[in-house]
Protein backbone atom coordinates (compact mmCIF):
# COMPACT_ATOMS: atom_id res chain seq x y z
CA UNK A 1 0.00 0.00 0.00
CA UNK A 2 1.42 3.43 -0.95
CA UNK A 3 2.08 5.98 1.78
CA UNK A 4 -0.63 8.26 0.37
CA UNK A 5 -3.22 5.45 0.48
CA UNK A 6 -2.01 4.45 3.96
CA UNK A 7 -2.56 8.00 5.18
CA UNK A 8 -6.03 8.16 3.62
CA UNK A 9 -7.07 4.87 5.18
CA UNK A 10 -5.51 5.83 8.52
CA UNK A 11 -7.42 9.13 8.51
CA UNK A 12 -10.68 7.39 7.66
CA UNK A 13 -10.13 4.66 10.24
CA UNK A 14 -9.21 7.29 12.83
CA UNK A 15 -12.35 9.24 12.04
CA UNK A 16 -14.45 6.12 12.45
CA UNK A 17 -12.66 5.27 15.70
CA UNK A 18 -13.14 8.79 17.10
CA UNK A 19 -16.80 8.81 16.14
CA UNK A 20 -17.35 5.38 17.66
CA UNK A 21 -15.46 6.36 20.81
CA UNK A 22 -17.42 9.57 21.33
CA UNK A 23 -20.69 7.82 20.75
CA UNK A 24 -19.70 5.00 23.08
CA UNK A 25 -19.19 7.49 25.87
CA UNK A 26 -22.47 9.19 25.03
CA UNK A 27 -24.36 5.91 24.99
CA UNK A 28 -22.88 4.88 28.34
CA UNK A 29 -24.39 8.00 29.88
CA UNK A 30 -27.90 7.20 28.65
CA UNK A 31 -30.51 5.15 30.40
CA UNK A 32 -29.96 1.40 30.38
CA UNK A 33 -33.11 0.64 28.38
CA UNK A 34 -32.04 2.74 25.36
CA UNK A 35 -30.96 0.63 22.40
CA UNK A 36 -27.26 0.82 21.59
CA UNK A 37 -26.37 2.27 18.17
CA UNK A 38 -23.52 -0.22 17.86
CA UNK A 39 -23.67 -3.60 16.21
CA UNK A 40 -20.96 -6.20 15.79
CA UNK A 41 -20.62 -9.06 13.36
CA UNK A 42 -18.33 -12.04 12.97
CA UNK A 43 -18.37 -14.81 10.38
CA UNK A 44 -16.32 -17.84 9.40
CA UNK A 45 -16.41 -19.70 6.08
CA UNK A 46 -14.56 -22.82 4.99
CA UNK A 47 -14.69 -23.70 1.30
CA UNK A 48 -13.21 -26.31 -1.00
CA UNK A 49 -12.64 -25.45 -4.65
CA UNK A 50 -11.44 -27.95 -7.26
CA UNK A 51 -10.13 -25.31 -9.71
CA UNK A 52 -8.72 -22.35 -7.80
CA UNK A 53 -7.22 -20.58 -10.83
CA UNK A 54 -10.12 -21.30 -13.20
CA UNK A 55 -7.84 -23.18 -15.60
CA UNK A 56 -8.92 -25.22 -18.64
CA UNK A 57 -9.35 -28.97 -18.16
CA UNK A 58 -6.08 -30.81 -17.66
CA UNK A 59 -3.92 -27.71 -17.20
CA UNK A 60 -1.99 -27.63 -13.91
CA UNK A 61 -1.03 -24.43 -12.05
CA UNK A 62 2.16 -22.79 -13.21
CA UNK A 63 4.07 -23.94 -10.10
CA UNK A 64 2.94 -27.55 -10.61
CA UNK A 65 0.83 -27.54 -7.45
CA UNK A 66 -2.66 -28.99 -7.02
CA UNK A 67 -5.54 -27.28 -8.83
CA UNK A 68 -7.78 -27.54 -5.74
CA UNK A 69 -7.56 -25.91 -2.32
CA UNK A 70 -9.34 -25.33 0.99
CA UNK A 71 -9.84 -21.67 1.96
CA UNK A 72 -10.64 -20.15 5.34
CA UNK A 73 -12.31 -16.71 5.39
CA UNK A 74 -12.68 -14.95 8.74
CA UNK A 75 -14.56 -11.62 8.94
CA UNK A 76 -15.14 -9.19 11.80
CA UNK A 77 -16.90 -5.84 11.73
CA UNK A 78 -18.40 -3.04 13.81
CA UNK A 79 -21.12 -0.61 12.74
CA UNK A 80 -22.64 2.52 14.20
CA UNK A 81 -26.13 3.78 13.30
CA UNK A 82 -27.78 6.67 15.11
CA UNK A 83 -30.39 9.32 14.35
CA UNK A 84 -30.19 12.70 16.06
CA UNK A 85 -33.34 14.71 15.50
CA UNK A 86 -33.63 14.45 11.69
CA UNK A 87 -29.97 13.65 10.98
CA UNK A 88 -28.86 10.02 10.54
CA UNK A 89 -25.25 8.88 10.81
CA UNK A 90 -23.62 5.60 9.87
CA UNK A 91 -20.04 4.43 10.29
CA UNK A 92 -18.56 1.01 9.77
CA UNK A 93 -15.25 -0.77 9.62
CA UNK A 94 -14.55 -4.43 8.89
CA UNK A 95 -11.85 -6.81 7.70
CA UNK A 96 -11.75 -10.25 6.10
CA UNK A 97 -8.70 -12.50 6.45
CA UNK A 98 -8.33 -15.33 3.92
CA UNK A 99 -5.95 -18.27 4.35
CA UNK A 100 -5.27 -20.87 1.62
CA UNK A 101 -4.14 -24.32 2.73
CA UNK A 102 -1.98 -25.06 -0.35
CA UNK A 103 -1.63 -21.80 -2.28
CA UNK A 104 -0.37 -19.65 0.59
CA UNK A 105 0.81 -17.01 -1.89
CA UNK A 106 -2.86 -15.98 -2.15
CA UNK A 107 -3.30 -15.32 1.60
CA UNK A 108 -4.70 -11.82 2.10
CA UNK A 109 -6.48 -9.40 4.42
CA UNK A 110 -9.16 -7.15 2.91
CA UNK A 111 -10.25 -4.09 4.96
CA UNK A 112 -13.37 -2.00 4.41
CA UNK A 113 -14.45 1.32 5.95
CA UNK A 114 -17.25 3.78 5.30
CA UNK A 115 -18.91 6.93 6.62
CA UNK A 116 -22.36 8.28 5.68
CA UNK A 117 -24.54 11.20 6.75
CA UNK A 118 -28.20 11.20 5.67
CA UNK A 119 -29.04 14.85 6.19
CA UNK A 120 -32.20 16.94 6.23
CA UNK A 121 -32.64 20.73 6.28
CA UNK A 122 -36.17 21.91 6.99
CA UNK A 123 -39.05 20.13 5.33
CA UNK A 124 -37.84 20.39 1.73
CA UNK A 125 -34.12 19.60 1.56
CA UNK A 126 -32.49 16.19 2.06
CA UNK A 127 -29.46 14.34 0.80
CA UNK A 128 -26.44 12.15 1.49
CA UNK A 129 -22.73 12.75 2.13
CA UNK A 130 -20.54 9.68 2.13
CA UNK A 131 -17.11 8.20 1.72
CA UNK A 132 -16.00 4.59 1.42
CA UNK A 133 -12.69 2.80 1.00
CA UNK A 134 -12.11 -0.92 0.50
CA UNK A 135 -9.68 -3.56 -0.65
CA UNK A 136 -10.72 -6.87 -2.19
CA UNK A 137 -8.97 -9.92 -3.56
CA UNK A 138 -9.28 -10.23 -7.35
CA UNK A 139 -10.34 -13.80 -8.09
CA UNK A 140 -9.87 -15.67 -11.35
CA UNK A 141 -13.47 -16.15 -12.49
CA UNK A 142 -13.49 -13.02 -14.64
CA UNK A 143 -9.84 -12.86 -15.67
CA UNK A 144 -8.29 -14.56 -18.67
CA UNK A 145 -5.13 -15.55 -20.45
CA UNK A 146 -2.29 -13.30 -19.35
CA UNK A 147 -3.63 -12.53 -15.87
CA UNK A 148 -4.55 -16.14 -15.13
CA UNK A 149 -1.09 -17.27 -16.21
CA UNK A 150 0.47 -15.06 -13.53
CA UNK A 151 -1.49 -16.83 -10.76
CA UNK A 152 -0.51 -14.15 -8.28
CA UNK A 153 -2.32 -12.37 -5.49
CA UNK A 154 -3.83 -9.12 -6.73
CA UNK A 155 -5.63 -6.76 -4.34
CA UNK A 156 -8.00 -4.19 -5.83
CA UNK A 157 -8.43 -0.87 -3.99
CA UNK A 158 -11.45 1.34 -4.48
CA UNK A 159 -12.41 4.66 -2.91
CA UNK A 160 -15.62 6.57 -3.53
CA UNK A 161 -16.77 9.98 -2.28
CA UNK A 162 -20.36 10.95 -3.00
CA UNK A 163 -22.80 13.77 -2.30
CA UNK A 164 -26.43 14.37 -3.21
CA UNK A 165 -29.18 16.89 -2.53
CA UNK A 166 -32.93 16.79 -3.26
CA UNK A 167 -35.45 19.61 -3.07
CA UNK A 168 -38.98 18.37 -2.27
CA UNK A 169 -41.18 20.94 -4.02
CA UNK A 170 -44.17 18.62 -3.53
CA UNK A 171 -44.80 15.94 -0.86
CA UNK A 172 -44.33 13.27 -3.55
CA UNK A 173 -41.88 14.95 -5.95
CA UNK A 174 -38.27 16.13 -5.70
CA UNK A 175 -35.63 17.53 -8.04
CA UNK A 176 -31.99 17.05 -7.21
CA UNK A 177 -28.43 16.29 -8.22
CA UNK A 178 -25.65 13.93 -7.17
CA UNK A 179 -21.88 13.82 -7.57
CA UNK A 180 -19.35 11.05 -7.07
CA UNK A 181 -15.59 10.69 -7.38
CA UNK A 182 -14.15 7.18 -7.81
CA UNK A 183 -10.50 6.12 -7.62
CA UNK A 184 -9.48 2.57 -8.54
CA UNK A 185 -6.03 0.99 -8.40
CA UNK A 186 -4.19 -2.11 -7.18
CA UNK A 187 -1.89 -2.79 -4.25
CA UNK A 188 1.85 -3.08 -4.94
CA UNK A 189 1.45 -1.24 -8.29
CA UNK A 190 -0.14 -4.29 -9.91
CA UNK A 191 -2.05 -3.78 -13.17
CA UNK A 192 -0.90 -0.20 -13.59
CA UNK A 193 -2.62 0.13 -16.95
CA UNK A 194 -5.99 -0.55 -15.27
CA UNK A 195 -5.68 2.26 -12.70
CA UNK A 196 -8.36 4.89 -13.30
CA UNK A 197 -10.22 7.88 -11.91
CA UNK A 198 -13.80 8.84 -12.75
CA UNK A 199 -16.15 11.70 -11.83
CA UNK A 200 -19.91 11.48 -12.29
CA UNK A 201 -22.70 14.07 -12.10
CA UNK A 202 -26.42 13.39 -12.44
CA UNK A 203 -29.68 15.33 -12.43
CA UNK A 204 -32.58 13.47 -10.85
CA UNK A 205 -36.37 13.71 -10.72
CA UNK A 206 -37.83 11.59 -7.90
CA UNK A 207 -41.40 10.41 -7.38
CA UNK A 208 -42.13 8.96 -3.94
CA UNK A 209 -45.83 8.41 -3.14
CA UNK A 210 -47.14 7.81 0.36
CA UNK A 211 -47.13 4.04 -0.30
CA UNK A 212 -43.33 4.06 0.13
CA UNK A 213 -42.61 3.17 -3.50
CA UNK A 214 -39.97 5.16 -5.38
CA UNK A 215 -39.15 6.04 -9.01
CA UNK A 216 -36.15 8.15 -10.08
CA UNK A 217 -35.56 9.59 -13.57
CA UNK A 218 -31.87 10.46 -14.13
CA UNK A 219 -29.62 12.10 -16.69
CA UNK A 220 -26.01 11.24 -15.92
CA UNK A 221 -22.62 12.23 -17.28
CA UNK A 222 -19.23 10.71 -16.47
CA UNK A 223 -15.62 11.47 -17.34
CA UNK A 224 -12.90 8.91 -16.74
CA UNK A 225 -9.17 8.54 -17.19
CA UNK A 226 -6.86 5.51 -17.19
CA UNK A 227 -3.84 7.29 -15.77
CA UNK A 228 -1.05 5.11 -17.18
CA UNK A 229 -2.24 4.48 -20.73
CA UNK A 230 -0.76 6.29 -23.72
CA UNK A 231 -1.49 9.98 -24.16
CA UNK A 232 -2.38 11.48 -27.52
CA UNK A 233 1.11 12.86 -28.09
CA UNK A 234 2.65 9.42 -27.44
CA UNK A 235 0.71 7.60 -30.16
CA UNK A 236 2.22 6.68 -33.50
CA UNK A 237 0.17 7.20 -36.69
CA UNK A 238 -2.71 4.72 -36.85
CA UNK A 239 -2.45 3.77 -33.16
CA UNK A 240 -5.28 4.30 -30.68
CA UNK A 241 -5.53 4.38 -26.90
CA UNK A 242 -8.35 3.68 -24.43
CA UNK A 243 -7.14 6.40 -22.05
CA UNK A 244 -9.92 8.98 -21.80
CA UNK A 245 -13.63 8.21 -21.90
CA UNK A 246 -16.97 9.90 -21.52
CA UNK A 247 -20.20 8.16 -20.59
CA UNK A 248 -23.80 9.38 -20.75
CA UNK A 249 -26.88 7.65 -19.32
CA UNK A 250 -30.61 8.35 -19.51
CA UNK A 251 -32.07 6.09 -16.88
CA UNK A 252 -35.13 5.25 -14.81
CA UNK A 253 -34.75 3.32 -11.54
CA UNK A 254 -37.48 2.11 -9.22
CA UNK A 255 -38.39 0.22 -6.08
CA UNK A 256 -42.05 -0.69 -6.42
CA UNK A 257 -44.33 -3.03 -4.49
CA UNK A 258 -46.53 -4.30 -7.33
CA UNK A 259 -48.75 -6.45 -5.10
CA UNK A 260 -48.63 -7.75 -1.57
CA UNK A 261 -46.53 -10.66 -2.80
CA UNK A 262 -44.50 -9.07 -5.64
CA UNK A 263 -41.79 -6.41 -5.54
CA UNK A 264 -39.90 -4.95 -8.51
CA UNK A 265 -36.58 -3.09 -8.24
CA UNK A 266 -33.71 -2.01 -10.47
CA UNK A 267 -33.01 0.32 -13.39
CA UNK A 268 -33.04 0.48 -17.16
CA UNK A 269 -31.96 3.09 -19.68
CA UNK A 270 -29.72 3.99 -22.61
CA UNK A 271 -25.94 4.26 -22.33
CA UNK A 272 -23.28 5.85 -24.52
CA UNK A 273 -19.56 5.44 -23.84
CA UNK A 274 -17.07 7.31 -26.01
CA UNK A 275 -13.28 7.10 -26.15
CA UNK A 276 -11.42 10.26 -27.10
CA UNK A 277 -8.51 8.38 -28.70
CA UNK A 278 -10.33 5.23 -29.90
CA UNK A 279 -13.68 6.09 -31.42
CA UNK A 280 -13.86 2.65 -33.04
CA UNK A 281 -14.38 1.19 -29.53
CA UNK A 282 -17.38 3.39 -28.64
CA UNK A 283 -20.44 1.72 -27.17
CA UNK A 284 -24.13 2.64 -27.23
CA UNK A 285 -27.17 0.60 -26.30
CA UNK A 286 -29.75 -0.37 -23.72
CA UNK A 287 -28.46 -1.24 -20.26
CA UNK A 288 -30.25 -2.23 -17.11
CA UNK A 289 -30.59 -4.47 -14.09
CA UNK A 290 -34.05 -5.56 -12.94
CA UNK A 291 -34.96 -7.83 -10.02
CA UNK A 292 -38.33 -9.39 -9.21
CA UNK A 293 -39.10 -10.77 -5.76
CA UNK A 294 -42.21 -12.98 -5.54
CA UNK A 295 -43.58 -14.62 -2.41
CA UNK A 296 -46.54 -16.73 -3.58
CA UNK A 297 -46.91 -18.21 -0.09
CA UNK A 298 -45.31 -18.17 3.32
CA UNK A 299 -43.28 -21.23 2.34
CA UNK A 300 -41.91 -20.11 -1.05
CA UNK A 301 -39.76 -17.21 -2.25
CA UNK A 302 -38.68 -16.69 -5.87
CA UNK A 303 -36.05 -14.13 -6.92
CA UNK A 304 -35.61 -13.55 -10.65
CA UNK A 305 -33.19 -10.99 -12.13
CA UNK A 306 -32.00 -9.81 -15.54
CA UNK A 307 -29.14 -7.50 -16.45
CA UNK A 308 -27.32 -5.96 -19.39
CA UNK A 309 -24.40 -3.84 -18.26
CA UNK A 310 -21.12 -2.46 -19.54
CA UNK A 311 -18.06 -2.52 -17.34
CA UNK A 312 -14.28 -2.65 -17.27
CA UNK A 313 -12.72 -6.07 -17.68
CA UNK A 314 -9.35 -7.12 -16.28
CA UNK A 315 -7.96 -8.79 -19.38
CA UNK A 316 -4.70 -8.38 -21.27
CA UNK A 317 -6.50 -7.76 -24.56
CA UNK A 318 -9.92 -6.59 -23.41
CA UNK A 319 -10.98 -3.25 -22.01
CA UNK A 320 -14.66 -3.61 -21.34
CA UNK A 321 -17.32 -6.29 -21.47
CA UNK A 322 -21.04 -6.11 -22.21
CA UNK A 323 -22.63 -8.59 -19.85
CA UNK A 324 -26.11 -9.97 -20.44
CA UNK A 325 -27.70 -12.60 -18.28
CA UNK A 326 -30.35 -13.78 -15.89
CA UNK A 327 -30.48 -15.48 -12.51
CA UNK A 328 -33.17 -17.50 -10.74
CA UNK A 329 -33.10 -18.16 -6.98
CA UNK A 330 -36.02 -20.15 -5.55
CA UNK A 331 -36.17 -20.69 -1.78
CA UNK A 332 -38.28 -23.13 0.22
CA UNK A 333 -38.98 -22.02 3.79
CA UNK A 334 -39.07 -25.39 5.52
CA UNK A 335 -39.59 -23.82 8.95
CA UNK A 336 -38.91 -20.59 10.80
CA UNK A 337 -35.30 -21.74 11.25
CA UNK A 338 -34.53 -23.80 8.14
CA UNK A 339 -34.43 -22.79 4.45
CA UNK A 340 -33.44 -24.69 1.32
CA UNK A 341 -32.40 -22.66 -1.71
CA UNK A 342 -31.20 -23.15 -5.26
CA UNK A 343 -29.44 -20.88 -7.78
CA UNK A 344 -29.39 -20.92 -11.58
CA UNK A 345 -27.41 -18.30 -13.51
CA UNK A 346 -26.51 -17.66 -17.14
CA UNK A 347 -24.14 -14.92 -18.34
CA UNK A 348 -23.12 -13.96 -21.89
CA UNK A 349 -20.13 -11.62 -22.00
CA UNK A 350 -19.14 -9.82 -25.19
CA UNK A 351 -15.53 -8.65 -24.93
CA UNK A 352 -14.08 -5.71 -26.83
CA UNK A 353 -10.49 -6.16 -28.02
CA UNK A 354 -7.81 -3.52 -27.65
CA UNK A 355 -7.70 -1.56 -30.96
CA UNK A 356 -3.96 -1.19 -30.51
CA UNK A 357 -3.60 -4.82 -31.62
CA UNK A 358 -3.93 -5.84 -35.28
CA UNK A 359 -7.37 -7.27 -36.01
CA UNK A 360 -5.77 -10.39 -37.49
CA UNK A 361 -4.19 -11.17 -34.14
CA UNK A 362 -6.89 -10.19 -31.65
CA UNK A 363 -10.58 -10.68 -32.43
CA UNK A 364 -13.56 -9.81 -30.26
CA UNK A 365 -15.05 -12.84 -28.58
CA UNK A 366 -17.92 -13.97 -26.40
CA UNK A 367 -17.93 -16.20 -23.35
CA UNK A 368 -20.94 -17.94 -21.89
CA UNK A 369 -20.96 -18.90 -18.23
CA UNK A 370 -23.55 -21.12 -16.58
CA UNK A 371 -23.76 -21.83 -12.86
CA UNK A 372 -26.07 -23.67 -10.53
CA UNK A 373 -26.04 -24.64 -6.89
CA UNK A 374 -27.87 -25.59 -3.71
CA UNK A 375 -27.69 -24.18 -0.20
CA UNK A 376 -29.18 -25.13 3.16
CA UNK A 377 -29.51 -22.50 5.91
CA UNK A 378 -30.17 -22.97 9.60
CA UNK A 379 -30.95 -19.93 11.77
CA UNK A 380 -31.11 -20.96 15.44
CA UNK A 381 -31.74 -17.30 16.36
CA UNK A 382 -32.52 -14.21 14.22
CA UNK A 383 -28.89 -13.06 14.62
CA UNK A 384 -27.17 -16.35 13.84
CA UNK A 385 -26.86 -18.26 10.58
CA UNK A 386 -25.24 -21.54 9.57
CA UNK A 387 -25.12 -22.46 5.87
CA UNK A 388 -23.92 -25.36 3.75
CA UNK A 389 -23.72 -24.98 -0.01
CA UNK A 390 -22.57 -26.36 -3.37
CA UNK A 391 -21.93 -24.46 -6.64
CA UNK A 392 -20.79 -25.55 -10.10
CA UNK A 393 -19.62 -23.21 -12.88
CA UNK A 394 -18.78 -23.74 -16.53
CA UNK A 395 -17.44 -21.17 -19.00
CA UNK A 396 -17.27 -21.67 -22.77
CA UNK A 397 -16.13 -19.38 -25.59
CA UNK A 398 -17.79 -18.90 -28.96
CA UNK A 399 -14.43 -19.60 -30.67
CA UNK A 400 -12.61 -22.89 -30.28
CA UNK A 401 -9.20 -21.21 -30.06
CA UNK A 402 -10.38 -19.18 -27.08
CA UNK A 403 -12.33 -22.03 -25.51
CA UNK A 404 -9.15 -24.08 -25.16
CA UNK A 405 -7.55 -21.17 -23.29
CA UNK A 406 -10.35 -19.49 -21.36
CA UNK A 407 -12.89 -22.28 -20.78
CA UNK A 408 -13.14 -23.93 -17.37
CA UNK A 409 -15.21 -26.13 -15.06
CA UNK A 410 -15.20 -25.51 -11.32
CA UNK A 411 -16.97 -26.91 -8.28
CA UNK A 412 -17.14 -25.33 -4.83
CA UNK A 413 -18.45 -26.62 -1.50
CA UNK A 414 -18.67 -24.33 1.52
CA UNK A 415 -19.71 -24.25 5.15
CA UNK A 416 -20.24 -20.90 6.85
CA UNK A 417 -21.46 -19.42 10.09
CA UNK A 418 -22.24 -15.81 11.03
CA UNK A 419 -23.30 -13.98 14.17
CA UNK A 420 -24.38 -10.36 14.72
CA UNK A 421 -25.03 -8.65 18.03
Amino acid sequence: MSKRKQRKFAMLASGVAVLLGVQSAWVAAQEEDEQSPFSFSVSQTFSWDDNMYRLPDGEPPRDGSDRSDVVSNTSVGINFDKTYSRQSFHAGISATHSVYRKHSNLDNTAPDANLRWDWRAGDRWSGVLGYGWSESFVGFENTYGYYNAQQEKVMHRLSRANASADFWWHPNWATGFSFSDVRSDYRDDARQFDQYEAQQVSLNLTYRPSTGNRVVFSLRGEEGLYLNRKKKEELVPGETSLRDWERYDAQVSAQWQLTGATKLSGYTGYTQRKYDLASNRDFSGVTGKIALNWMPSGKAIVDLSWRREIGADADYVSNYAVTQGWALQPTWVISSKVRLGATFEYLDRDYGGDPGYPAAEINPREAKTTAYGLNLQYMPTPNANIALGYRQQKRESDKEIYDSIYGFDARTVWLSGSLSF
